[in-house]
């Protein structure tokens, strides 16, 4: 478990350090985005993910990091199988469904960042298929995580478990509840240029506790081998 835990911490890990290394860089070292691009992106929404990261050195950085990391998250997923496997044997189908949507989601990833930094209509259609299969997979996969370990976030590991499960649970709760205002922006708001910022705000602050779930399986993964090895396990 402590190989599986490396592995998940650096799934969620790699996301964050590519983003962000790419806007700083096209920022203050390619001179990649206009003015009107350069701001806090989580606060004003001027530049969407995809827009700060898409060309210059930042687009190298970005593809360095991320398709390593598209193998890193299918194995995450594989090893969430393993595991749910051990601690809720009773949720198998469940647990199919988790790993289905996680590696077909992952693997659309792969689609997004070949495809970023690319021109014609080909490359876009990747770019809008594999983003969006990405999140909404890997979106209910953490979902159905959420269902199956919240029942149950007592008893895993005599309660070792109970505060990174309550926490997940918070994260996804946060990710679907941008996921509804998102659906409801276009119908309460008539301004297209306040949407586009509205939505990018919501895609920057939708994307990090994405990330961040992995490093919380990652936690689960190595309490679980700790436990294994604690004397009380074998008791």
């Amino acid at each position: 478990m402590k190989r599986a835990a490396t592995i998940a911490f650096l799934a969620g890990l790699l996301p964050i350090l590519a983003v962000y290394a790419a806007f700083v860089m096209n920022v203050y070292v390619g001179n990649e985005l206009e003015d009107r691009f350069i701001c806090r992106p989580f606060l004003d929404g001027c530049v969407s993910i995809s827009r700060a990261a898409r060309s210059g050195p930042g687009l190298f950085w970005f593809r360095l990091l991320m398709l390593p990391c598209v193998v890193l998250l299918v194995l995450t997923w594989l090893g969430v199988r393993s595991w749910l496997q051990a601690v809720a044997p009773s949720h198998a189908r469940l647990t199919r469904a988790i790993v289905i949507l996680g590696v077909v989601g992952s693997s659309f990833l792969a689609l997004y960042v070949v495809a970023l930094g690319s021109e014609g209509d080909w490359y876009r259609w990747m770019r809008r298929y594999g983003v969006t299969i990405y999140f909404g997979g890997t979106a209910l996969a953490q979902l159905l995580l959420v269902r199956v370990l919240w029942p149950q976030r007592k008893r895993l590991l005599l309660g070792k478990l109970r505060r990174p499960v309550e926490l997940l649970t918070v994260l996804v709760s946060f990710q679907w509840s941008l996921g509804v205002l998102s659906v409801a922006k276009r119908m309460l708001i008539s301004d297209p240029d306040l949407v586009d910022r509205i939505e990018n705000i919501i895609e920057w602050w939708f994307a990090l506790p994405m990330s961040v779930v992995f490093i919380i399986i990652a936690w689960f993964f190595w309490r679980t081998s700790e436990y294994k090895r604690s004397p009380a396990s074998k008791s």
